[in-house]
């Protein structure tokens, strides 16, 4: 006679994200459990235990875990014909025919001496605008 040792079953309900009680109970409140941390000094457990029913942390949105496929665009196949036949491999790249890296629209990159004069206003050391006096005198 066969045994049933366990194992997983995907039909089993532990298994099955659309196990939704229909009173509410069963796991889905749409918070997260609160959690004994093993390990802390004496009577810290308990007080981080405390916190943590409290304050519960939110659960995973609905957005996040059950979005349907008619959200999403469709995947192309890697061997699917090209979507842009009348554009060059090379578009978007500083060699070969095409447009070069200017369609891209990416950011310009800043010189160190811009990157630190943003940052000088929120820096109450004065350690920043050391540096970028020293920066700007060079040139950099």
């Amino acid at each position: 006679m066969a045994e049933n040792r366990g194992g997983f079953r995907p039909t089993a309900p532990q298994n099955n994200p659309a196990n939704v009680s229909g009173t509410g109970g069963a796991g889905q409140s749409g918070t997260q459990a609160a959690r004994y941390i093993p390990g802390l000094p004496y009577g810290q457990g308990q007080t981080t235990m405390a916190q943590q029913q409290s304050a519960p942390m939110a659960g995973p949105t609905p957005t996040s875990t059950n979005m349907s496929s008619g959200m999403l665009p469709a995947v192309t196949p890697l061997t699917a014909p090209t979507e842009r036949p009348n554009e060059p491999i090379t578009h978007g790249m500083d060699f070969g025919p095409g447009a070069g890296s200017e369609v891209l629209n990416l950011p310009r990159e800043r010189s160190l001496s811009e990157t630190l004069s943003s940052m000088i206003q929120f820096d109450s050391t004065g350690e920043v605008q050391t540096l970028y006096d020293f920066v700007a005198s060079r040139g950099l």
